[in-house]
């Protein structure tokens, strides 16, 4: 779910901000039903900066962000969030998103692309 935080970001960034875009992704093992009042993950297990950003189409816009099979060994990822920044396990999330847990046996590497398109 795009996040009411990630719209304004989008709508100030439209309007000549400054401010920054998506730079950095949060994992987690943590659930709950998604709200667009989320600013965090329930439970944050992991960041990782942007790998690469291509604009596939008019008004659309796709971060990839890459773990390798050592970073990924172990966890059960349930959770993942887009964020500018933010210290530590933490920033305000663009969007979060919850999915059926995903195990990973230290054999698995894990790419995450997320999407965006503007109306």
């Amino acid at each position: 779910m795009f996040n009411n935080y990630g719209k304004n970001r989008v709508v100030q960034m439209i309007g000549g901000s400054s401010l920054g875009s998506v730079a950095q992704i949060l994992i987690g093992t943590g659930s709950s039903t998604v709200q667009s009042s989320d600013t965090a993950l329930v439970t944050s297990l992991d960041r990782q900066t942007v790998t690469s950003i291509s604009f596939p189409a008019a008004q659309k816009v796709s971060w990839q962000f890459n773990w390798n099979s050592v970073e990924m060994s172990g966890t059960a990822l349930t959770e993942f969030g887009v964020l500018e920044s933010g210290g530590g396990l933490t920033g305000s999330l663009w969007s979060r998103d919850v999915i059926p847990s995903l195990t990973f046996d230290g054999t698995n590497e894990l790419r995450v692309r997320f999407n965006a398109e503007v109306f």
